[in-house]
């Protein structure tokens, strides 16, 4: 599998975008340390944000490197959902200690499954086929 990094300034700019989410990660994180029944739901969410963070960097890099529309539209996707995710982690940081999580809700379901999503969404995108000899 060839690597998207390559260079020390696609390090360096991988290791700019991908700090400052762990150092977020983290803040949004230890709140919920007190809370053992929310530790599945929240991390859930720093899954999606560390993902989605991870996904926006590669295809930022990518699209450096392409410029392929196709590049810059999955990193507006990324940049959204990273966005996004990190919102919610923002406004969860005050959830009470008597706030029961029903994880077979709708609602949590449906966080699970954009996780899952932009996991098979990332396989789609950096997924190479090897060349196949069919003559």
């Amino acid at each position: 599998m060839a690597s998207v990094i390559t260079t020390t300034r696609e390090k360096s700019f991988f290791l700019i975008i991908i700090t400052p989410l762990l150092i977020f990660g983290y803040a949004m994180y230890s709140p919920h340390i007190t809370h053992p029944d929310h530790y599945l739901h929240i991390a859930i969410h720093e899954a999606g944000l560390l993902i989605s963070g991870f996904l926006l960097t590669m295809t930022l890099l990518s699209y450096n490197r392409t410029k392929l529309p196709r590049m810059f539209f999955s990193a507006a996707a990324f940049t959204t959902l990273t966005i996004a995710q990190g919102f919610y982690l923002f406004l969860e940081q005050d959830m009470s200690n008597t706030t029961m999580i029903d994880y077979f809700s709708v609602n949590e379901i449906f966080d699970f499954l954009i996780v899952v999503m932009t996991v098979l969404f990332a396989a789609g995108v950096f997924y190479k086929n090897k060349p196949s000899n069919h003559n």
